[in-house]
């Protein structure tokens, strides 16, 4: 769950980082169109000398000015608020990472307790085998399945 929480939040960050991006190049085609539109206009005006084509021309560089403008104020407001998403990415990427290294020292706890309940089963097992075998040696052949021994032995319970 945490990871699609970070994930979500990586994929509100992509889209943020899209509309900067495309915020950006209409800047750099308003920049372009505003030479090009400079360069016609210089041409018409050597051409036929008229005042009308540089009057028309300030026209234009102050549209695209105007538009320039107001395209920084939606890149500054769109930067804000991708560096904003970028923190709450980073917040929930962090708690992921933290909540995955816990789970992950809580699973190798589990194994290595899980383990350790074997190891005890085994050498419990062991033991009895051995205390088996030494009460079958002591005795006589027959003395020994019919003896009573004093220990009774049962395994260790372990359930939780």
């Amino acid at each position: 769950m945490r990871q699609s929480l970070a994930r979500q939040e990586e994929q509100k960050l992509f889209a943020i980082a899209a509309i900067v991006a495309r915020l950006r190049g209409e800047i750099e085609w308003i920049d372009e169109s505003r030479l090009e539109t400079r360069r016609n206009a210089l041409t018409r005006l050597l051409q036929s000398g008229l005042g009308a084509e540089l009057q028309f021309a300030n026209v234009c560089d102050e549209a695209y000015a105007r538009r320039q403008s107001q395209l920084q104020r939606e890149i500054q407001a769109a930067e804000k608020k991708r560096v904003e998403q970028l923190r709450v990415y980073q917040l929930a990427r962090q708690k992921r990472e933290t909540f995955e290294g816990l789970r992950e020292r809580q699973e190798a706890a589990y194994k290595l307790d899980a383990a350790r309940r074997e190891q005890q089963r085994a050498d419990e097992m062991f033991l009895i085998r051995s205390i088996v075998e030494a009460r079958d040696e002591i005795l006589p052949s027959g003395a020994a399945q019919s003896a009573q021994w004093p220990i009774e032995i049962t395994p260790i319970d372990d359930t939780f």
